[in-house]
């Protein structure tokens, strides 16, 4: 049963930025990818406390939980830069 709880904090950990992958690579407008960064950032702070509730109902070391929703949040941080660095130079390119 721990296992399966580990699985499912490391899923709501990691679903934030693979929705911010699909979701803003698919848009050609800077407005929308904003929009779609705030609400994957909302997930990842809502899946960061799921995972720390999860992580003290098991009795592992909840800090994992802290420390991991830190880290999808870096790299959550890194695509949306990356989107807007690449729909910059899209639209300097179609100038």
């Amino acid at each position: 049963m721990d296992s399966i709880l580990k699985i499912i904090a490391f899923v709501m950990l990691f679903v934030p930025t693979i929705y911010q992958a699909i979701a803003g690579f698919r848009t050609k407008d800077k407005a929308v990818v904003k929009k779609v960064a705030g609400q994957a950032v909302i997930m990842q702070v809502i899946g960061t406390l799921l995972a720390y509730l999860i992580f003290i109902k098991i009795g592992n070391d909840k800090m994992i939980a802290i420390y991991g929703g830190f880290v999808f949040f870096l790299s959550l941080i890194l695509l949306i830069f990356i989107q807007n660095i690449l729909l910059f130079l899209k639209n300097n390119n179609q100038n």
